[in-house]
């Protein structure tokens, strides 16, 4: 049971809407399309920056890695094949021969 009270409490407001049929993309698209209208196509690329150098010695760094990468491997399978040849050859493991 509830005391009396001197204020009036307020009841939390309701709205009887119901939503209509929504097409999210439709919507997206015609923003997109009225704001490419709206503005040139040199505010579009302003906001793109040039690459910076670090950028393009990050790119360099990566390419010459690979390549450093590519050749160890080419010389330690080298380095693999004449040791594996030494072995059957002179070590007297007659495996392939």
């Amino acid at each position: 049971m509830r005391l009396p009270s001197l204020f009036k409490l307020s009841k939390n407001k309701s709205y009887n809407y119901s939503p209509r049929y929504y097409d999210e993309r439709k919507e997206r698209l015609e923003k997109l399309r009225k704001s490419k209208e709206a503005k040139p196509d040199r505010e579009y690329f302003a906001g793109y920056r040039k690459k910076s150098y670090r950028d393009d010695w990050k790119t360099v760094k990566s390419v010459q890695s690979d390549r450093n990468r590519r050749l160890r491997f080419i010389v330690i399978l080298i380095f693999l094949l004449i040791f594996a040849y030494a072995a059957v050859k002179y070590g007297k493991i007659d495996i392939f021969f």
